[in-house]
């Protein structure tokens, strides 16, 4: 019998799986073709297409230079595609302002795109195959913390399809496979104890500073974990000892392949392999001779009159005195705000409260992530994220507070009232995102509004509302939209019926969860001492 009920649930995943990605292929964004680099140039493909913003056209120019031109380095047309988040090196090279790991992990998805005719779709579809990966580790998770199938799956479709995450798994930024990389770090703690789960965990950790620096705070509570597995403290009234599992110091070896990459990557790329790519001087622009012209760049070049500024590191981007107003930002602000934009995600802190009386330690991992994560970009001297549909900076919390609402959903699955509102933020949190992974991420933040205003003339709008002004004037941003489906329905019927599909599965899931008591597959979490 134990069987047949693993056999059905793959049988269902499998399902589930091959249904929620054709929804997320549905919303990649993009254009039918190869493109050129100087395709890549023209309004058709930046400001009206899905290169939009400087993030998706850093990371796409590297992937493009490496497999087009052999080079880390840019030539002169890639370098103005990707102005004004431009770099340049100490021999005056421009080169990408981005940690180099996602243009890389692009690279198989645009290549089999270039085959069958849609280069730049199929590099997009690198964050939408991240993000439902991302969608079974929570479901994964979750059962493991005290859920069950059914919510686990419920919660992975929250964090996909009703948080900002889903306008990001449209296009190529780092938010998805940073994600991945946290989540499944954080399930091989909890499902293994054992020398390749620890080695796993250290290459894993090394890995994330390569797809994005900031990473490394997130992970730092996850090794803090993996260490006490390898080093620790044992005491009595009498004696203390320290601990030492002498073989498994060898899984720091896990790190030496990223981790040599990246230097590799930093040498070739900046002359340094110490030097990260944001401490990099910044090009906002290129003059018709090829030449940099802002400031900062000419003081790094010794050019011009002005003094230099305080050089560039990691640590200067952030700010204690940005802490309360980083707060307002990614929780109240109407641009950014969780209450705003995914109010359905403050479910799962209750979630999370129940998931430390169970297991203690494992809540206490979810929740010290999630304030690193909250502080570290709050402290960021751009907490917006620069123009951003939502608080994109949040998505890892998003991820760990979906596992919080997979855990709700269980242990409340016969509370009416719980399901209720439940499915009430689940579905207006569905709608409002659904928008931004439709249309665009450009929107502004509130406080560039009135500037923007006196340049355009007319109100601008800065909340999802902007989404929905671009949705009913300008259609949608979809590949699946442009190629195909426009023949027949508008951009509003399209979006329609795409919140209708996601919010349709989702209450199935919550009927079955709630009218019935579903097989619990919950094998115990790994509490050996760490």
């Amino acid at each position: 019998m134990k069987y047949n009920i693993l056999k059905k649930e793959w049988v269902l995943l499998a399902i589930f799986g091959i249904s929620i990605m054709a929804v997320l292929f549905s919303s990649t964004r993009g254009f039918p073709g190869n493109p050129t680099v100087e395709d890549l140039n023209t309004i058709q493909w930046r400001a009206d297409g899905p290169l939009e913003l400087s993030p998706e056209r850093g990371r796409f120019a590297l992937m493009y230079s490496v497999v087009e031109d052999k080079s880390l380095q840019f030539s002169l047309p890639l370098a103005r595609f990707v102005t004004p988040d431009l770099g340049i090196n100490p021999k005056g090279e421009y080169v990408s302002l981005f940690a180099p790991g996602v243009s890389f992990l692009a690279i198989p998805g645009y290549v089999i795109g270039r085959y069958l005719g849609a280069s730049q779709v199929g590099a997009f579809a690198t964050s939408a195959l991240f993000a439902l990966m991302n969608l079974f580790l929570i479901y994964a998770i979750v059962k493991r913390l005290g859920g069950n199938a059914v919510t686990g799956l419920l919660g992975g479709m929250v964090f996909v399809f009703a948080t900002p995450a889903f306008a990001y798994a449209t296009t190529l930024y780092q938010h998805h496979i940073s994600t991945f990389i946290l989540l499944l770090s954080i399930y091989t703690l909890i499902r293994w104890n054992n020398f390749w789960s620890l080695a796993l965990i250290w290459f894993l950790f090394a890995l994330s500073v390569v797809v994005d620096n900031p990473n490394l705070f997130f992970m730092l509570p996850v090794s803090i974990v993996a260490l006490g597995r390898i080093v620790w403290i044992e005491s009595d009234v009498k004696n203390v000892a320290v601990r030492i599992r002498l073989l498994r110091i060898l899984t720091f070896f896990g790190m030496v392949l990223p981790i040599l990459f990246f230097l590799w990557f930093n040498q070739t790329s900046h002359g340094n392999p110490l030097k990260l790519s944001g401490t990099l001087p910044k090009v906002a622009a290129i003059d018709v001779n090829g030449n940099p012209t802002q400031s900062e760049l000419a003081q790094s070049l010794n050019l011009g009159e002005q003094k230099p500024e305080r050089e560039k590191t990691a640590v200067n981007f952030f700010r204690t005195r940005n802490l309360l107003s980083g707060f307002f930002i990614h929780f109240m602000s109407p641009d950014r705000g969780i209450i705003s934009f995914t109010p359905v995600i403050l479910l799962g802190i209750w979630g999370l409260v129940l998931v430390c009386r169970q297991y203690a330690k494992w809540g206490a991992l979810l929740i010290a992530i999630i304030l690193t994560n909250v502080l570290l970009y709050s402290m960021w001297g751009d907490p917006w994220g620069g123009w951003a549909f939502g608080s994109r900076y949040l998505i890892p919390a998003y991820a760990l507070l979906s596992i919080g609402i997979g855990v709700l959903l269980h242990q409340w699955r016969k509370s009416i009232l719980v399901s209720l509102v439940f499915f009430v933020l689940f579905f207006g949190s569905v709608a409002i995102n659904t928008l931004g992974a439709l249309t665009s991420n450009a929107n502004p933040p509130q406080v560039e509004v009135l500037g923007i205003e006196r340049l355009s003339g007319h109100e601008e709008k800065y909340t999802f509302m902007r989404n929905w002004q671009y949705l009913q004037t300008s259609g949608s941003k979809s590949f699946m939209y442009q190629a195909w489906a426009h023949r027949y329905v508008s951009p509003v019927e399209y979006y329609s019926i795409l919140v209708g599909i996601i919010v349709i599965a989702g209450e199935i899931l919550l009927l079955y969860a709630t009218k019935k008591s579903t097989s619990k597959i919950n094998p115990r979490a790994n509490d050996q001492k760490i």
